[in-house]
């Protein structure tokens, strides 16, 4: 579990590289530009709430020593958008874990596709949604959801608008995060849609932001309800 942590230091290194009891590495955006101030979280595999921490430099890199154990990487950026704050998990380019060693561990910004384990979910966010009490379809797998951007995506690129179904008739998952007009059908006729769980009026298309946390429940996700 990923809480805590035993010290925290701030390094800056000259090349990347392994040495005997250090992690070094970059951190980027997809398109190469090198990410500031992202957590490096050093991660004791076997204690729990047992881990370093540092921060990346203004070139994307860090360093950090490891003392004897068994070590997982982790980086997380937290990202200001629209107004709320986000914790994004980046994808490292191994998975591996690691010793009194040390190693070289990169780590890429990129917005969809299954996180490596011990993580578990998806780098992009969740939606999911339920119907109006009474009124429902008869195969929710067979809806049709339709994401529209608005404004660039959460790491300022531009986004595709997606056209998908649920494989299990609740969530839509792996969305790239940021602002969207989404809208449904089945059948050929248009659903209506609000938040899940609220009195807002129902409507043809609908505005939202995932949410960084829903508590108890996800997060980076937003629920949707929807009715004929």
């Amino acid at each position: 579990m990923i809480t805590g942590n035993i010290s925290c230091t701030e390094k800056e290194t000259e090349e990347p590289g392994s040495g005997n009891g250090k992690l070094t590495g970059v951190v980027k955006k997809n398109d190469g530009t090198p990410l500031n101030n992202v957590t490096i979280i050093v991660d004791n595999s076997i204690l729990f709430n047992s881990n370093i921490n540092t921060k990346t430099n203004t070139e994307g890199r860090y360093a950090v020593d490891v003392p004897i154990g068994s070590w997982f990487a982790f980086a997380q950026h937290k990202v200001r958008y629209n107004n709320l704050e986000y914790t994004i998990y980046l994808k490292p380019d191994k998975e591996q874990g690691f010793g009194r060693e040390g190693g070289v561990r990169n780590f890429t910004w990129v917005l969809t596709g299954t996180m490596p384990q011990p993580l578990s979910g998806t780098f992009g966010g969740l939606v999911t949604f339920d119907n109006f009490p009474g009124e429902f379809v008869e195969n929710e797998r067979e809806i049709v959801w339709r994401f529209e951007p608005v404004g660039n995506l959460i790491d300022g690129s531009t986004g595709p608008t997606i056209t998908t179904k649920s494989p299990d008739g609740d969530t839509v998952k792996d969305l790239p995060i940021g602002r969207y007009r989404v809208s449904a059908s089945y059948e050929g006729q248009p659903l209506k849609l609000r938040r899940w769980n609220t009195d807002e009026p129902f409507a043809n298309t609908y505005v939202f932001d995932f949410q960084p946390v829903i508590d108890a429940q996800c997060f980076n996700c937003f629920k949707l309800e929807y009715r004929k």
